[in-house]
């Protein structure tokens, strides 16, 4: 086969990976605001907010493109943001299994269509791990950090195999990108890039590490959104309060309160006492197959082992170690899915590595005629693991999370005071009031955000009522006076929270599906739809949001001697957690 029809064949393996998993991702991807991150996100790319620390430039500027779409609604469109940013990222997987086919077989053993069918196989293999299924189908920056930091570790090795030092530049810009949408991930897997690039500094390599530096800072430069954004929203005649707006990036020191992810380094104590290390080795056999996955060492192996390979071998080691270490960094908890995330480009060059030890496999299989076959049978294999749309990770029926708060919102009284706590809460509400307008009467706060720069003065300018409260909240003077002077003015509803002294919730009451500082006569909560039972028990997503708001209710109505609100909350919490060891001690203590 001659150099163009090989050329040929490539490119349409290429189109046909990239092709298979964008459809994948789309047809799963989420309709409606998802748990997690994803509503705030969502939020955030729709107003061109400041997302949370470190700020997520680059996965919004990105998202804002998909959001000028006339598809569905802002949650789908920055699902779909994500979904072609995961089908760039297998589409990398695939151009990396060709490379690794190269090295491995210099004299052409494998023909070129046995090559292709491999490549194939591998990419969409890691294209279909459940783990890159869930953040390729729902508003998040995993998908797209695994793109930026694929594509600039195969620029790197480009660079370095052709002695030509501008795809090394343009992976510098890239992972400076990549810096400004996840920075540890970006940092820590770029490393790969720079030691597959190492090779270029033989010549003049003064001049290289001046133009990467620049090249980086090149990409860096978007940062300047942060600054630029606050400024224009905090001079908002709503002061942004309506938007997606963390900390105060308009001087220097808030600017490095945002990019340093300053409010993620304060909890670490508490994510790492939760974290489970020892799981980070069987979670590529979990997501990539026990036996694909454990192919992976002889693959490392194979090319370590041979002059050709080894310096780009070398740099895909450092990658995936980089991408494990920042997901121990992290705080590693296969529940999780941001976790999955994190590890996205490991999964990736642990496809590759396995990978390789089967184009090697390959080579050294005496019938030649065979082989193909074989490939061929290994992409069918790869595709029998097309993921289901409606079952998890596919996200296509996911709109608990959406409905749940759509029925919080409509329970308010007209100029209600609205105070949450919980973080998914505050996202799904803050989608809700800022992409669907809903309940503009209403004047919100979220009490957890109040510690942050700049969130207690801008809510205060926004909604004058709730100064007053927000100072105390604040103070460490939060009490049932103060909410009873602002409920004078605006019916008070305050979420169920872990945070609240008892002294004070025991003096709350329930309030429809919240809770108020005064007696009312508003109806009780409505018991969780069957439909949304049903979902949470397929979502483990859904599951955890739902089962922690009924628990943490059913703590308030236990302390609170509501009955009747407890009969209803232990009636959802046996659907959904009924083995949770919190949920049996709740038990024993709340005898009703």
């Amino acid at each position: 086969m001659d150099t163009h029809r090989q050329a040929e064949l490539r490119a349409w393996g290429a189109f046909a990976v990239a092709t298979l998993a964008f459809v994948a991702y789309a047809l799963a991807a989420a309709p409606a605001a998802y748990f997690l991150d994803s509503a705030e996100l969502a939020a955030a790319t729709f107003g061109l907010g400041v997302a949370h620390p470190p700020g997520e430039v680059t996965a919004l500027l990105w998202g804002k493109f998909f959001d000028l779409l006339p598809l569905g609604n802002v949650a789908f469109r920055a699902a779909l943001s994500q979904a072609v940013a995961g089908a760039l990222a297998a589409l990398l997987v695939y151009a990396l299994s060709l490379d690794a086919a190269d090295w491995l077989d210099p004299e052409e053993k494998l023909n070129p269509i046995t090559r292709v069918l491999a490549a194939a196989a591998i990419a969409v293999m890691f294209a279909f791990a459940p783990g890159v299924v869930i953040v390729c189908n729902r508003a998040e920056v995993y998908a797209l950090q695994t793109a930026l930091s694929l594509a600039a570790l195969w620029l790197a090795v480009r660079a370095a195999r052709g002695r030509d030092a501008r795809p090394a530049l343009l992976a510098a810009v890239l992972i400076g990108l990549g810096v400004a949408n996840h920075s540890l991930l970006a940092g820590l897997v770029g490393l790969g890039a720079v030691v597959a690039a190492l090779p270029l500094l033989a010549e003049k390599p003064g001049r290289l590490i001046g133009l990467a530096l620049l090249a980086f800072l090149a990409g860096m430069t978007i940062h300047a959104y942060l600054p630029l954004r606050a400024a224009a929203l905090f001079s908002a005649p709503d002061h942004g309060v309506n938007n997606v707006v963390w900390g105060d990036a308009r001087s220097l020191r808030g600017l490095w309160w945002v990019v340093s992810a300053h409010t993620f380094a304060v909890k670490q104590a508490v994510v790492q006492g939760q974290a489970t290390p020892e799981d980070l080795p069987f979670l590529p056999m979990e997501e990539l197959g026990e036996v694909f996955a454990l192919l992976a060492p002889a693959g490392l192996y194979f090319l370590l082992r041979r002059a050709r390979s080894r310096r780009p071998g070398l740099a895909l080691l450092v990658a995936a170690a980089g991408s494990m270490v920042a997901a121990l960094i992290g705080g590693l908890a296969p529940a999780n899915p941001d976790n999955r995330g994190y590890l996205g480009c490991a999964f990736a060059l642990v496809a590759v590595f396995s990978g390789a030890a089967i184009l090697f496999g390959l080579t050294v299989f005496r019938l030649t005629r065979l082989r193909p076959i074989l490939a061929g049978l290994l992409l069918v294999l790869a595709i029998s693991r097309f993921p289901h749309p409606n079952h998890y990770p596919g996200l296509r029926d996911s709109t608990a999370g959406d409905a749940a708060t759509s029925q919080l919102l409509a329970h308010l009284p007209p100029r209600a005071a609205l105070l949450t706590n919980h973080f998914e809460t505050a996202f799904l509400v803050g989608y809700q009031r800022l992409v669907e307008a809903r309940r503009p009467d209403v004047a919100w706060a979220h009490l957890a955000f109040v510690g942050g720069p700049g969130y207690a003065e801008r809510v205060s300018l926004a909604e004058p009522d709730l100064a007053a409260s927000l100072q105390a909240y604040r103070e460490g003077k939060f009490s049932v006076e103060t909410l009873r002077a602002l409920d004078e003015r605006r019916p008070v509803r305050i979420e169920a929270d872990v945070v609240m002294p008892l002294e004070l919730r025991k003096q709350l009451v329930p309030a429809g599906e919240l809770w108020a500082p005064s007696l009312v006569g508003d109806s009780p909560p409505n018991a969780l739809a069957p439909w949304m039972l049903a979902e949470a028990k397929s979502d483990p997503q859904a599951r955890g949001y739902l089962g922690w708001r009924s628990y943490i209710d059913a703590v308030w109505a236990c302390d609170n001697n509501a009955a009747e609100r407890v009969h209803l909350r232990f009636a959802e919490l046996e659907e959904l957690m009924p083995a949770d060891a919190r949920f049996k001690e709740l038990k024993a203590r709340c005898q009703y």
